[in-house]
């Protein structure tokens, strides 16, 4: 077990560990996160110890994935996680919390789906009993989040196996967290501290709706996800706080990470790699590669805020991984529903 101390400074907490260190900001540092100078090489940041925690005795393509879907929470409010029934999807929600929340009571807080209510000749009264707890266990964890014994802490929201009409409702009316102008409550206040993970069972026939819910909603896909819960000691104090620091949800200030980084205000030039190019041609499916706010936010957030990559060592390499995956979201978003036998070959072209 690695033994951690830890002390006080003037400029922020910094945590100390045998095998490697990392420095945990404070609010009231005078530098952006972004604009962190890249001289912490023999540094490790909090982000590094995170990943290292969250892909500890995984193979490489089970690391890539838990990493892409690290960096997906770090860019979006709300990650869907899709596939079919029994692909390893909630195993792999516990283990993302276990790696940085650890046993803490109260921060992975499960609201299930009312599935279960179907087999009741009162279908649409159970249904509507489950869904007002559902609320009312959303809105005690969002209250929670933003008192003053919640800062600092990292709550994560999961809704384990929802159907597409029930991630409507609590992503998108209770959160407001989807681009529709129809059908919005009014919307409970999302504080950063908070993620939101979805898992969603597809049913056969997707309705004009629902396919318009999951276009828009940030999916990654899960074929077989086998593994075992690692080891861990707890989570170090202030990993939390440093993780929720490091993320960029502002188009600036991920421009501004890109260019410490990179050292030039443009990026090197960008396109899918060749089998990825070459896997879409052959399906006739055409990339969206616009490199827009959010294609910027998702690759700022692809490095710590030392300029280190979460994905690999090598600056340009990590930029390339990290493209390509966006790529992939993006074209997964759009795959006709016809055509879902894609989804595991389009996860296995980026290495996941």
């Amino acid at each position: 077990m690695i033994a951690y101390n830890f002390h006080a400074v003037s400029n922020g907490a910094r945590g100390e560990a045998e095998d490697g260190r990392w420095e945990l900001a404070s609010s009231g540092s005078r530098q952006k996160p972004g604009m962190v100078a890249a001289d912490h090489a023999l540094s490790r940041s909090a982000e590094q110890e995170t990943i290292r925690r969250l892909t500890s005795a995984a193979d490489s393509a089970t690391a890539r994935l838990l990493t892409a879907v690290y960096v997906a929470l770090k860019t979006y409010p709300c990650l869907v996680l899709s596939g079919r029934a029994g692909a390893g999807k909630a195993a792999l929600v516990q283990h993302l919390a276990h790696a940085i929340v650890g046993d803490a009571p109260g921060q992975l807080i499960r609201i299930g789906s009312a599935n279960w209510a179907t087999r009741s000749g009162q279908h649409d009264y159970f249904r509507d009993l489950h869904t007002r707890f559902g609320d009312s266990q959303l809105s005690e964890v969002l209250s929670e989040a933003q008192s003053p014994q919640g800062t600092g802490k990292l709550y994560i929201v999961y809704f384990d196996g929802l159907a597409p009409d029930e991630l409507f409702h609590y992503v998108h009316k209770r959160l407001n967290l989807l681009p529709f102008a129809v059908e919005r409550l009014s919307a409970l206040p999302v504080p950063p501290n908070v993620w939101f993970v979805a898992t969603v069972h597809h049913p056969q026939q997707l309705s004009a709706r629902d396919a318009q819910i999951l276009t828009h909603a940030q999916q990654i896909n899960i074929n077989a996800y086998r593994r075992s819960l690692p080891q861990l000691p707890p989570p170090p104090v202030g990993l939390q706080r440093a993780a929720l620091q490091d993320t960029v949800r502002d188009a600036v200030a991920a421009r501004d990470r890109l260019r410490m980084v990179f050292g030039q205000p443009q990026l090197p030039p960008l396109n899918p790699s060749h089998h990825i190019t070459n896997f879409l041609r052959w399906y006739s499916l055409l990339p969206e590669n616009t490199l827009d706010n959010d294609m910027w936010l998702y690759l700022a957030n692809s490095f710590d805020r030392y300029g280190h990559g979460l994905f690999a060592p090598d600056a340009q390499q990590n930029l390339q991984i990290a493209y390509d995956l966006r790529i992939v979201q993006r074209v997964l978003a759009r795959l006709d529903p016809a055509r879902t036998v894609l989804r595991p070959e389009l996860t296995r072209a980026v290495g996941c």
